[in-house]
């Protein structure tokens, strides 16, 4: 008789992909909305039916075996197929119609979330966009939005959650600038020149912080609140600032300096759970995800 062949549950494909991703059980069970155990107990049922380890536990949370890494590719490919088969069948339902609010920075809605959307509405025409611009987190809980883009984990645990892409940010000045004032060539040289950094309302953000500790305490000749304000600043002239890489490969006129000085911010799509019952939400929501997911690279500064 022929060796009867057992199927794999792509639940626990999926879930690989979402410890891989976080490098630790813990982080993918509270993801997953699921306890450690419970993930535990599929990964162990994953490699019985494989017949391989997958994943190995580490000093620093758990590492993929050479079987892990061979497979991760085609799940994360299988997953992509998944949404969207999701999102097409989602498009033929009659209820796909109605505006979807979505909450971003200011970067990221003029230079990502903006044509990325354009793509899905030429598609689903009936479905329409307000987007909220705000380098401050929307209250999805109030419904000030029904998706947010977010920098940094969201802190309430009753949202839906998925890390989607880390955003690379880096330290830009104008051709004319350092033609006058010269290029700065460590950390300890930006403290010598005029730098551009946000105003007191956003600098206990992440990235806030992380441009005080390196510009803040210089000669700061430019603040705002504005993250593309700040960008036309070091365009202008004013002096030494930041930009995610991904923008300023799209800007003129400005070059990198200190390249060895970079930060990366997690990027997260989040949503209040009822809304993911909503047709047009789920579907924009899916749609989001797929196109982080193939845009990871340029938005890391890695493409």
């Amino acid at each position: 008789m022929a060796e009867e062949h057992r199927r794999l549950d792509w639940s626990w494909l999926r879930d690989f992909g979402v410890v891989a991703e976080e490098g630790s059980l813990s982080e993918a069970a509270r993801r997953l909305g699921v306890s450690q155990s419970t993930l535990t107990r599929r990964m162990a049922a994953l490699e019985d039916e494989l017949g391989a380890e997958v994943l190995r536990r580490g000093p620093r949370g758990v590492e993929l075996t050479e079987t892990g890494e061979a497979i991760l590719e085609p799940i994360r490919r299988m997953g992509g197929e998944v949404r969207q088969v999701d999102v097409l069948a989602t498009g033929r339902d009659a209820a796909l119609s109605g505006t979807v609010r979505v909450s971003t920075t200011e970067g990221l809605a003029n230079h990502w979330c903006t044509p990325v959307l354009g793509e899905f509405q030429r598609v689903h025409p009936d479905i329409h966009f307000e987007i909220d611009v705000r380098n401050r987190n929307a209250n999805l809980l109030r419904r000030e939005a029904d998706i947010a883009i977010r920098l940094g984990r969201p802190r309430h645990q009753e949202l839906v959650a998925r890390k989607v892409a880390e955003l690379a940010v880096g330290l830009y000045a104008s051709a004319e600038y350092l033609e006058r004032f010269g290029r700065p060539r460590s950390r300890s040289e930006l403290r010598e020149h005029r730098t551009i950094a946000f105003d007191e309302t956003l600098r206990d953000t992440a990235v806030g912080r992380w441009i005080e500790e390196l510009l803040g305490g210089g000669n700061v000749a430019f603040r705002s609140t504005g993250i593309l304000t700040q960008l036309e600043a070091v365009r202008a002239g004013w002096g030494v600032g930041f930009s995610s890489l991904f923008i300023a490969q799209q800007t003129p006129g400005i070059e990198r300096v200190v390249e060895e000085v970079e930060h990366r911010v997690d990027v997260w799509l989040v949503t209040h759970p009822g809304l993911r019952r909503s047709a047009r939400i789920r579907a924009v929501y899916d749609f989001l995800g797929e196109r982080f997911e193939a845009d990871r690279d340029r938005l890391a500064g890695r493409a």
